[in-house]
């Protein structure tokens, strides 16, 4: 009977300490599914030759993974992380839409914003909320001491005088609000002082941007500047 009785309590101390140990362990993540989906078609735009040699260069970034993830995991860790992240980048830069790209920010590359911009909906009422309340625009673009141009007659204004600018001979509204609000420090308009934030293309997913653009060009009365 006691032989039995330390058999059992055995096993059961075996049980709780493999769990407990279990319980401490961190697994190694799961990758994350390979898309059932396929990509959606685009154009290469950038050169097939740089973008060969880039890749091979990210590739070669982490030849010694192995070895330092044995060594210093957190120097491997962090390597694989930036890696990963150029990976990303040089793929966007050559013309790949992921399938939430209009959830990410935009970035800086106007370009790329505009080549992006309709493949989204822009909702104006949405884009005032935005403008009104989350990013706070109206503060310096409304009311009677604005200290940016009004918010009035955006379209209108830029449609009529802006786009008459030689500088602005090439550009659309929406190319030049989208440069407004990205970079601001590209035009100043005259009797202004440049006081808008310079970070929204690390803020704005691509869906607020067309928001906001909608909702300005949806402003085409009479402007009081």
């Amino acid at each position: 009977m006691f032989k039995i009785r330390f058999l059992v309590l055995t096993a059961i101390l075996s049980l709780t300490a493999g769990l407990v140990l279990a319980q401490t362990e961190t697994p190694v993540p799961t990758p994350p599914p390979t898309p059932t989906l396929p990509p959606r078609p685009v154009d290469l735009i950038c050169d097939q030759q740089a973008l060969l040699d880039q890749q091979q260069a990210l590739q070669a970034q982490l030849a010694s993974f192995e070895a330092d993830s044995a060594a210093n995991p957190g120097v491997a860790l962090d390597n694989l992380f930036k890696v990963g992240a150029a990976y990303q980048e040089l793929a966007l830069a050559c013309g790949y839409i992921p399938p939430d790209f209009a959830d990410r920010t935009v970035g800086q590359d106007i370009d790329r914003i505009l080549a992006l911009l309709p493949e989204v909906f822009g909702d104006p009422i949405n884009g005032q909320l935005l403008y009104n309340d989350t990013y706070g625009c109206a503060a310096c673009h409304q009311g009677e001491s604005h200290v940016g141009p009004a918010t009035e007659g955006t379209y209108t204004r830029v449609d009529e005088i802006r786009l008459a600018l030689p500088e602005f001979a090439d550009y659309t509204v929406t190319q030049y609000l989208v440069e407004s609000i990205i970079h601001p420090d590209a035009f100043v308009v005259p009797d202004y002082t440049n006081v808008m934030p310079r970070f929204y293309g690390d803020q704005l997913s691509l869906q607020e941007l067309a928001d906001l653009v909608a909702y300005l060009e949806s402003q085409d009365g009479p402007s009081p500047e």
